[in-house]
């Protein structure tokens, strides 16, 4: 026997057919539609030299996975570095330029012309401190092997220098800052060690 349902039936099962459909569809935007020219997009990130960010940073190694929300604010040379635990607590401040860098933590300072190697020594955790500014932005270096999206920014960086073939950076999540396409999410991976260190950003200014 066949069965026969409502019109009232049939109009909520279509309402909430029609909402999944929405909640989808506002879960997955569709990529911004950008169309640029590649090179003069990397000139615009090289001119980038004074910028701040807040977002948050996610480390993963061997099992262990930590967080914390960071301020990184870049003026030409010179850097500072904040990370806070979720409370809002302080996990350390750093501070410096290519030559010198100095961090502060659990009241103690500490000093090196090794940002990278510092970092890790206090944490344990693997940040490219040196080139993180120009990768950051998604800027391509030297000999660096990239991916570029249909959109016209990078999508994915190998770099190629001495202290940084183990890294491969992946970017997503473009958006426009003032007239320039920044990423919001990027994920660099450290292949030597099968670390991660992921990027989400809140705010360029």
């Amino acid at each position: 026997m066949p069965l026969f349902r409502s019109p009232i039936y049939l109009s909520a099962r279509l309402l909430i057919a029609s909402l999944v459909i929405l909640l989808v569809s506002c879960a997955q935007p569709p990529p911004p539609h950008a169309m640029l020219n590649s090179a003069q997009h990397q000139k615009q990130l090289m001119q980038l030299q004074n910028w701040h960010i807040k977002g948050r940073l996610g480390f993963s190694s061997k099992g262990k996975k930590q967080s914390a929300s960071f301020s990184w604010q870049q003026n030409q040379q010179t850097y500072k570095l904040n990370l806070t635990s979720i409370i809002g607590t302080s996990i350390l401040k750093m501070y410096g330029d290519k030559q010198q860098v100095t961090l502060e933590a659990d009241d103690e300072v500490y000093e090196d012309t090794d940002a990278s190697f510092l970092i890790w020594r206090i944490t344990g955790w693997q940040i490219p401190v040196e080139q993180f500014p120009i990768w950051v932005k998604g800027q391509i270096t030297e000999k660096a092997k990239f991916v570029t999206s249909e959109q016209g920014w990078v999508s994915q960086i190998q770099p190629n220098c001495d202290s940084c073939e183990d890294w491969l950076i992946n970017y997503d999540n473009y958006q426009l800052v003032g007239d320039t396409w920044l990423p919001h999410k990027i994920t660099f991976k450290n292949r030597s060690n099968n670390s991660q260190l992921l990027i989400r950003v809140n705010s360029w200014s």
